[in-house]
């Protein structure tokens, strides 16, 4: 009886196994294939380290006209779609007696070993600027559009008030688990892999961005034009 019945089950695995088109399964292999790819690459950088951070900044112009600057460094260790969002933000109030604009420069990015220093980043440090060199809104537009992440710079208003004014500086990654475009998330995807696997303690993105906050009174144009 035992045998009769793993006879049964031989011949009807066999007649399904027919109408089954050689496609199909060499279809499904692939697939399986691809998602064992994906799932490898996420589970080996899932252990992101996303530095979320809110600063206040007082600004007081009590020392002159100049305008008072300060530095936001980035720095992002694993990226991979579907990470949780990086977003680092800034507060500025202005306390003085005057009403102040808010501006920002990139200074300088690297984005898995690739190198960027800006126009205005040559500037601040008194190097002679490039002919491939970049201007700071050049490279934010660069950063919001060449890659499936993306990395964006915003401030919530460019103009503070006197006493009470206050803006926001944010500057925020991001990398949907489907960007849209499936080419650019894998090879972007093997890119920070490969980059984490051969320089582990190097982040896969840095950023060096510079902000300013000018008296409007003087017409001080120092700041430039990036914030939005």
């Amino acid at each position: 009886m035992k045998e009769e019945n793993s006879k049964k089950k031989k011949s009807v695995f066999l007649r399904l196994l027919k109408r089954v088109k050689p496609s199909r399964l060499i279809f499904l292999a692939v697939l399986l294939a691809v998602n064992t790819y994906a799932w490898f690459i996420y589970v080996n950088t899932v252990s992101n380290s996303v530095d979320v951070h809110v600063k206040s900044w007082k600004i007081d112009f009590t020392s002159g006209d100049t305008p008072i600057t300060d530095y936001v460094n980035v720095f992002v260790d694993n990226v991979y779609p579907g990470m949780t969002t990086y977003t680092k933000s800034i507060t500025a109030y202005n306390y003085s007696e005057v009403a102040a604009t808010a501006t920002y420069k990139i200074l300088s990015a690297s984005i898995m070993g690739d190198e960027y220093v800006t126009v205005e980043g040559r500037d601040e440090t008194g190097q002679t600027v490039l002919e491939t060199d970049l201007t700071s809104e050049e490279l934010e537009e660069q950063l919001a559009e060449d890659y499936p992440f993306t990395i964006t710079l915003a401030i919530t208003s460019s103009s503070m008030v006197a006493e009470t004014g206050s803006t926001t500086y944010t500057i925020s990654i991001a990398w949907p688990y489907e960007s849209g475009d499936d080419e650019l998330d894998t090879e972007w995807g093997t890119q920070a892999y490969d980059f984490k696997q051969n320089h582990p303690t190097s982040p896969c993105i840095e950023l060096v961005v510079k902000i300013y906050i000018t008296q409007t009174e003087t017409n001080n144009n120092n700041g430039g034009g990036s914030g939005n």
